[in-house]
C-alpha cells in the first residue's frame, strides 16, 4: 500500500494544473477515468454539462431545483473528518444508511468501535492537496481529487457515490462472513416487490442475519427451541418455540406471539387476513386475499419459527 500512495503522491502533481480555481475532476481509479467534475458546492457529469448535484445546508440535492422532491441525501454534518459520529440518510428514510467519522466512512449507524471496524467501508487520506479515497476491505485506491479547490462537503458526496457505484456493503459483508452464498446449505428470503437488499436474510441452520448488513446486534440464533438475539442483553427478548407457538419465554407480550397449525402462521393478536401466512411453491404469502408487497421469495429450507421472526418484523434488517 505504501508503494502504491507514494505513486499517488508523484502523478498528482501532475494533473495540479489540469483543475481551475474553485473545481476539480473527481478521478476514479486512475487518471484515465473521471467520476465527477466538482466545482465549488455542484456536482457535473464528468463533461461538465450536466448538473447532477448540488449542495444546500445539510441537504443535496439533485438536478437544478431546491424543492422538497429533488432531495437526494440529508447529512448531519458537512465536515467528513468531524471529530463526532455523523449520520448519512438517503431520502425519505428515516434510518442512516451511512455515518462517518474522522474521514472514515461506515455502513449503517455504528457507535460503538467494534462495530465501526467490521462495517467500514472507505477510509480517506490526505496527500498534499490532494485527497484520496480507499477501500478499506482491501485497501487499494478508488479515487482523488484536488481538495484545496473544494469545500470539505465534496468528500461526503465522493465517498456516498463510491459506495454505491462500487457496492462496498457486498464487498465486507463477503469478507466478514466468507459465506458462499449459492451454498444449498444456506437458505435466503427477500421481499419480492421492493428494495430486497434492504430486507434480505440469511439462515445457515444456526443464526438468521441480514444478507447486507454485518452489525451484529441483528443475528439471531435458533437452537430448535429458543429464539434469541445474538449478542447483547438478551433475556428479556428470548422466545420460546414448543412446535405450535412462538412466544417471548420471560414475559407476557400477546402482539409478540406468533402460532402455527401445520399450514398457516399467524399473529396470535389482531384479525388482519394479510398477516396469515402460507407457503406455496418457495413464495411466502398471505394465505388470503392478494398482497403482493406481503410475498417473499424463499430459496432453501428456514424453520417455521425463524419466518415468524422475519415475517413479524421481531428480527430487524437495520
Amino acid at each position: 500500500m505504501t508503494f502504491v500512495k507514494n505513486i499517488l503522491s508523484a502523478i498528482l502533481i501532475l494533473f495540479v494544473l489540469a483543475a481551475k480555481a474553485g473545481g476539480s475532476f473527481v478521478f476514479i481509479g486512475d487518471t484515465a477515468h473521471k467520476l465527477f467534475y466538482a466545482s465549488n458546492n455542484e456536482i457535473y457529469t464528468p463533461d461538465k454539462s450536466t448538473l447532477l448535484y448540488f449542495q444546500k445546508g445539510n441537504i443535496f440535492f439533485t438536478g437544478m431545483n431546491d424543492d422538497r422532491s429533488s432531495i437526494f441525501l440529508l447529512t448531519s454534518s458537512l465536515n467528513f473528518n468531524s471529530d463526532n459520529l455523523e449520520l448519512l440518510y438517503e431520502k425519505d428514510n428515516r434510518f442512516a444508511t451511512y455515518s462517518f467519522i474522522h474521514n472514515k466512512l461506515y455502513l449503517g449507524k455504528n457507535e460503538s468501535e467494534e462495530f465501526r471496524e467490521k462495517n467500514e467501508l472507505i477510509h480517506v487520506m490526505r496527500a498534499k492537496k490532494w485527497l484520496a479515497f480507499y477501500a478499506s476491505y482491501d485497501d487499494s485506491l478508488l479515487a482523488f481529487y484536488l481538495a484545496d479547490s473544494l469545500p470539505s462537503s465534496t468528500a461526503i458526496i465522493v465517498a456516498y457515490s463510491l459506495a454505491r457505484k462500487l457496492n462496498l456493503e457486498s464487498k465486507i459483508t463477503s469478507k466478514q462472513y466468507s459465506i458462499p452464498f449459492d451454498d444449498p446449505q444456506f437458505s435466503t428470503i427477500k421481499p419480492i416487490i421492493g428494495n430486497p437488499t434492504t430486507n434480505e436474510w440469511i439462515w445457515d441452520g444456526k443464526l438468521l442475519r441480514p444478507r447486507w448488513n454485518v452489525d451484529q446486534r441483528l443475528v439471531w440464533t435458533f437452537d430448535g427451541q429458543t429464539a434469541k438475539p445474538r449478542y447483547g442483553d438478551n433475556f428479556f427478548d428470548q422466545f420460546n418455540w414448543d412446535g405450535e407457538t412462538l412466544k417471548l419465554a420471560n414475559r407476557t407480550d400477546n402482539t409478540k406471539e406468533w402460532t402455527y397449525d401445520g399450514n398457516t402462521m399467524k399473529p396470535v393478536w389482531g384479525n388482519d387476513e394479510s398477516n396469515t401466512y402460507i407457503i406455496v411453491n418457495g413464495i411466502v404469502k398471505p394465505a388470503t386475499g392478494v398482497y403482493p408487497e406481503k410475498e417473499w421469495k424463499m430459496e432453501g429450507n428456514i424453520p417455521v419459527p425463524v419466518l415468524m421472526l422475519i415475517l413479524s418484523g421481531i428480527a430487524r434488517p437495520f
